[in-house]
């Protein structure tokens, strides 16, 4: 029998195996794409929190946050709420990049990955030593493959652990909060 308390899992389960049970795709985007078109696709596509950026082989060759995304629009549309913020030059030309920003190459940041033999450990710690919601799964030739999502794989943890009633009031099951208790 298999070990199934929490570490057991962070530590045994692979990507490979959380992604069959995950459902977000991976969102892929070009360096020539436009800001608009990362937007568009960011919309359409909301539970991946975070856009890969790929060669025209598919190789992962960095990473935008949505919320980066939303800064720098934002950034544009409303300028003067940033302008307050500008206290020295180094603040000054971060604010003149981003207003220059066209592209998802001007925007994005560095790749970082999960390979499908890593574990849901290995993925949460890239994600938090990075500070993102989610990172694109890459094969041995880091090309996407697909996209692990914390919110997802933590989703997946409390089922595997027999801890998904945390996630609804007072620990009821779903059909009972509906039935009218």
């Amino acid at each position: 029998m298999t070990d199934r308390t929490p570490e057991a899992i962070t530590q045994q389960t692979s990507i490979a195996e959380a992604d069959r049970l995950l459902r977000i795709g991976p969102v892929i985007v070009r360096r020539d794409d436009s800001l608009e078109r990362l937007a568009t696709l960011a919309v359409v596509n909301t539970g991946c929190r975070v856009l890969s950026v790929a060669d025209h082989d598919g190789r992962l060759i960095g990473v935008i946050p949505v919320r980066v995304l939303v800064n720098d629009i934002f950034l544009k549309v409303v300028p003067e709420e940033f302008l307050g913020e500008i206290q020295d030059y180094e603040a000054a030309l971060k604010y003149a990049e981003h207003v220059g920003a066209r592209t998802a190459a001007d925007i994005m940041l560095d790749p970082v990955s999960v390979h499908p033999h890593e574990t849901v450990r290995d993925a949460f710690a890239r994600m938090h030593e990075h500070r993102l919601n989610g990172v694109p799964i890459t094969d041995a030739g880091e090309r996407v493959v697909g996209y692990i999502d914390q919110l997802e794989l933590l989703i997946v943890w409390l089922r595997a652990t027999g801890r998904d009633n945390l996630l609804r009031p007072d620990g009821h099951p779903e059909h009972e909060r509906q039935g009218g208790r």
